[in-house]
């Protein structure tokens, strides 16, 4: 029964391939719409098309910061495939802060890119100026990157919290010469 149970766990085989391939077509699509608005601006700036228009830097650099959230929503699925396979099937040869060794560690990760999407998507309203009520806006990113910063701050102090947890020592010294031993043991944990 427990063969049966332990293989189970291979079913999350079927969301690792899902997001590895949302990944790839964000970041191919992606990739190509940034080639192309790339030609296009350096095609109309260099005059080389045929309705050659003044261009627009705000609107250039707002496209520019659309295709970084693009990319960084990319990375978010690229990683939660990633931390996935690492904590289900087998461990992977990556950077040091791409390693994941629980599901804390994978959605610190994910929040972590999930506030630099935001801050991004942010910036780009800015840099075009297109929206009337910015204070509004900024406060509606803001606050879930405030309870987003909260929540992981609070679970890695109640992290260290679980890890400092006192050693019971025996009422009574041990004749046996136990108590060195006890004693030695709360400094390791500490």
């Amino acid at each position: 029964m427990s063969h049966i149970i332990s293989g189970t766990r291979y079913l999350v085989i079927i969301p690792i391939v899902g997001l590895g391939m949302a990944a790839a077509v964000i970041f191919i699509l992606g990739g190509i719409g940034l080639i192309r608005l790339i030609v296009e601006g350096l095609a109309n700036a260099l005059d080389f098309s045929h309705a050659a228009n003044e261009v627009d830097v705000k609107l250039v650099v707002f496209h520019l910061v659309e295709y970084v959230h693009t990319f960084l929503v990319g990375t978010v699925i690229y990683i939660t495939a990633l931390g996935l396979y690492q904590l289900f099937i087998k461990e992977i040869p990556v950077p040091h802060w791409l390693e994941i060794h629980n599901t804390e560690q994978l959605e610190t990760n994910l929040i972590s890119v999930t506030v630099v999407v935001l801050a991004v998507n942010l910036m780009g309203i800015v840099l075009v100026g297109t929206t009337e009520n910015l204070l509004d806006l900024g406060a509606g990113i803001a606050l879930p990157i405030a309870a987003l910063a909260l929540f992981v701050g609070l679970r890695a102090w109640a992290g260290s919290l679980s890890h400092k947890r006192p050693v019971s020592r025996a009422s009574t010294p041990s004749s046996s010469g136990s108590q060195p031993a006890i004693e030695e043991a709360a400094k390791g944990q500490n």
